[in-house]
């Protein structure tokens, strides 16, 4: 069983991972109109990975006798100008995410659910490399400043898996 405003906060979180997703999603299509198929599909990646964890979440909450609850994710329109604003926005994202989690951790220890605590550590650890990645495309977007950067750059994260 899992405390009430803890199972409140974990349900929240799996509606955000849901909405992580649309947003990289987004980021992806826009990019992949612009030409950039390799940033489109670096997203889409992205994309995928937050659909994931929120079903591990869902997974959990159910393993735990509890219920998953769904919410509508509302979307606003994402036009941003350049390449490196995508990629700023999946950073910001990035670190918001890692607030919530943490916030999940603190709660669970605060609440004494150590299966909870365990099982949101695993994510606290991704997102160390989730803002050290994000952070680094920047830079190197950055760096970059040219087409031609940034069409190598687009290739070599086009070959993610």
């Amino acid at each position: 069983m899992i405390k009430k405003e803890l199972l409140n906060a974990i349900n929240e979180q799996i509606n955000f991972e849901f909405e992580s997703a649309f947003i990289y999603r987004k980021m992806a299509i826009e990019l992949e109109l612009q030409g950039w198929t390799g940033f489109a599909s670096w997203l889409t990646a992205q994309y995928k990975e937050e659909i994931g964890h929120a079903e591990e979440m869902i997974h959990y909450v159910l393993e735990r006798g509890e219920k998953a609850e769904l919410k509508d994710i509302k979307m606003n329109d994402l036009k941003l100008d350049t390449v490196v604003d995508y990629f700023e926005l999946a950073y910001k994202h990035e670190s918001l995410v890692s607030d919530k989690i943490d916030d999940i951790v603190a709660l669970a220890a605060e609440k004494k659910d150590y299966a909870t605590e365990n099982f949101f550590r695993k994510f606290v650890d991704e997102q160390v490399e989730e803002e050290a990645t994000t952070s680094a495309i920047v830079d190197r977007l950055k760096l970059s400043n040219s087409v031609a950067g940034f069409m190598i750059l687009d290739q070599e994260l086009g070959r993610r898996q």
